[in-house]
């Protein structure tokens, strides 16, 4: 094993500059340590790691099941396949009443696939030929470090690393409630008052910051000023490729769809896409400018209006969803246009609320110490392209042909970033989440892959250790 190098850039303004110098001798140190233990060599004894460890993964990266029979509906190979569905087997009713999510909601009435259970990580996809590691690299280096993997679920005296498994088609906020719940059980069958490193993959950085900041308050309590109550503390938050400032990939999420598997693959089609809500809050921040015509010129386009994904033919609304609609309706999934404008209308109030409370200072902000993973090795979209088409519009992203051809849009359209989010929007924190900040790594490769990626995996274990 290599010696991991110190960052690839200074620290960014406002990190003090003993955490500057701090992090590559952390590293430096880190890699010796590595080197002297070689391969299949023991672990360091449990009792060297100073908090428990919880891992919670971006959207997708926990398996689903299908409680009633035990299927597994989501975190196999064979589900980026098949069905050749279009992805409605995944697909979490947009009426709150049977997905769940009504103040008064138990389980009768809910619809069959809002029963659906997280069940654990994917640790890794397998399909004759071909093998792709999810999180497996990062559970054995930290098993070999010296963490012991426990279920958060039902933890055990001893156990160190955990999993937080939830259903990723749910709201952040019903995850961040999920999160306080389980850490709460863990706090109370631990003796004295537990603290905790939370690591926290893409999507994840929401659930993570919004806990540190405001507990399991709800969005009115915690703009009202609330103090949170939680039996636990957060000792460190480590940021891996976290979209802070939102990121226009997920538009191209909810208008195109997503395919896992090039050209073979199953395609999640994207009034599919238009029931997952964490995309809505992954949506760039309501400020920012998103939107250019043909010359490059902003367009004052309200991405948090409803009406305008109407009027764009945005997600649902794209004509191509409305003919699937129309001939296999499902009304009992997908319900008729007012449904699907009045669940729009919520899901972009509740992202637009969500990013203006992590944007801003919390009045009760605890002493926590953030770590952040970077990338900026990949062109990342940061605006896309309207343009008038027939009686309609069209909208094109970075990738698109209409954008790569131009060189002027090409430029306006992408700048560096982790191939998800900008570089930018990685940065984007509040002040007081800037000043509590010790550490930054630029890795390499995507923004999956980093999380994976050896050098990654040192820098990881040198926040940790910090």
């Amino acid at each position: 094993m290599g010696r991991p190098s110190p960052p690839r850039e200074p620290v960014p303004a406002g990190h003090s500059q003993a955490a500057a110098h701090r992090v590559p001798a952390i590293l430096a140190a880190l890699a010796a340590g590595l080197l002297a233990l070689p391969r299949g060599s023991q672990p360091a004894p449990a009792a060297a790691v100073r908090a428990p460890v919880v891992f919670v993964p971006g959207l997708t990266g926990t398996q689903l099941e299908d409680p009633r029979d035990g299927s597994v509906i989501w975190g196999g190979a064979a589900q980026l396949l098949r069905p050749h569905d279009g992805g409605r087997l995944l697909t979490l009713p947009l009426d709150p009443r049977a997905a769940g999510e009504a103040a008064s909601a138990g389980r009768e009435g809910l619809h069959p696939q809002a029963l659906y259970e997280p069940t654990g990580p994917l640790w890794e996809m397998r399909i004759p030929g071909w093998t792709k590691p999810i999180y497996r690299p990062l559970r054995e280096e930290l098993e070999r470090t010296g963490y012991r993997l426990g279920r958060l679920e039902s933890p055990a005296a001893g156990e160190t690393l955990f999993f937080f498994n939830y259903d990723w088609r749910r709201g952040n906020l019903e995850s961040v409630a999920r999160l306080a719940r389980q850490l709460t059980a863990l706090a109370a069958a631990t003796p004295g008052r537990l603290e905790v490193d939370l690591v926290c993959q893409s999507n994840a950085a929401r659930i993570c910051r919004y806990l540190v900041k405001y507990g399991a308050l709800g969005l009115a309590e915690a703009e009202d000023g609330r103090a949170p109550e939680l039996p636990f503390a957060v000792r460190k938050v480590v940021l891996v490729g976290a979209s802070n400032g939102g990121a226009v990939r997920a538009l191209e999420q909810l208008t195109r769809g997503r395919r896992y598997v090039p050209v073979i693959g199953r395609h999640l089609q994207p009034e599919v896409s238009f029931s997952l809500r964490p995309l809505f809050e992954d949506l760039p921040a309501p400020a920012d400018p998103v939107f250019v015509d043909s010359r490059g010129r902003p367009l004052a386009v309200d991405l948090y209006e409803a009406r305008n994904w109407q009027r764009y033919g945005w997600s649902i609304f794209d004509p191509e969803s409305r003919r699937r609609l129309a001939a296999a309706p499902r009304p009992d999934l997908f319900g008729d246009e007012e449904l699907q404008l009045s669940y729009l209308a919520r899901r972009l109030d509740t992202a637009r609320r969500l990013h203006r409370l992590l944007a801003r200072d919390a009045p009760h902000f605890p002493a926590v110490r953030y770590y952040r993973l970077e990338n900026r090795s990949a062109a990342t979209m940061q605006a896309a392209l309207l343009e008038p088409a027939g009686a309609g519009w069209r909208t094109f992203f970075a990738p698109d042909r209409r954008v790569a051809r131009d060189r002027a849009l090409r430029a306006l359209a992408a700048a560096p970033g982790d191939g998800h989010a900008t570089l930018e929007s990685q940065r984007r924190l509040s002040p007081q989440e800037e000043a509590a900040s010790q550490g930054t790594y630029l890795a390499t490769g995507g923004h999956f892959e980093m999380v994976i990626a050896p050098e990654s995996l040192r820098a990881l274990l040198a926040f940790l250790g910090d």
